[in-house]
């Protein structure tokens, strides 16, 4: 009797875990990073133009060389964050910059790269992928993925989290939304819009949003956009964008 009631349970537990499986986010991850071009972006030169400043991401297998070129009055910056660190130029001439400008400048740098060329670096040791569910957006199928940071190695900001609306057929990110804390705290709900194939590798823009009334659950905010409960902010544009393998 003992040895029926135990394989009973085993069998249970089996069906059970069967039914209960959610599907592999790391899998449902790399298939996006995959259908977004992000291994030919791995070895090539990207440029763009965002909010009038020209930026450039140069990679070449883990070597990377961010720039960004704008000008302060009369003085031409250059600002260039590579695997050595951060440097800033007026002129041609290196700045020495006190470490809360260092840290300031560096941030607001790798930020641009960072979104601009999502999901590219999502598959870092620092990443936490969780599978949340699956769900729709104006009829539409999606993996709903969120992603959280390891405080080692995940950067200043390992605190955000972010929340990845993946189509279950072409594996591209329709939709994002995101937490921050910088000078302020918030919540953010992009919706991508103008995606173009450059050489191979997907860009795209984004309208910007906000809940109307207070915070947010990073979660429930698809289910808000579709309710008309959400506020655009901004408009997320790559202008006179190109890539360049190398």
């Amino acid at each position: 009797m003992k040895k029926n009631v135990l394989l009973l349970f085993a069998i249970t537990t089996i069906l059970f875990s069967c039914t209960n499986t959610d599907p592999d986010a790391r899998a449902i991850m790399d298939q996006a990073m995959n259908a977004h071009g992000t291994t030919i972006a791995a070895k090539g030169t990207l440029s763009f133009n965002f909010r009038g400043i020209d930026y450039s991401v140069e990679r070449d297998n883990g070597r990377f060389v961010y720039q960004r070129h704008l000008m302060i009055g009369a003085d031409t910056i250059l600002d260039r964050l590579d695997n050595k660190g951060f440097s800033r130029y007026s002129n041609g001439m290196e700045l020495p910059l006190a470490d809360s400008l260092l840290t300031r400048y560096t941030s607001s740098l790798n930020s641009v790269i960072y979104f601009a060329q999502l999901p590219y670096s999502l598959d870092g040791e620092a990443i936490q992928l969780q599978y949340i569910a699956q769900d729709t957006i104006n009829g539409k199928a999606y993996h709903e993925l969120q992603v959280t940071f390891k405080e080692e190695g995940g950067g200043e900001d390992h605190e955000d989290e972010f929340m990845y609306w993946i189509n279950t057929q072409d594996h591209l990110i329709d939709y994002m939304a995101y937490s921050y804390c910088e000078e302020e705290c918030g919540y953010r709900f992009r919706e991508s819009e103008n995606r173009r194939n450059i050489n191979g590798i997907i860009l795209q823009d984004y309208n910007n949003f906000k809940a109307l009334n207070g915070d947010a659950d990073l979660s429930k905010m698809d289910d808000m956009f579709e309710k008309g409960e959400l506020l655009k902010v901004s408009d997320i544009d790559l202008k006179r964008a190109s890539f360049k393998n190398n």
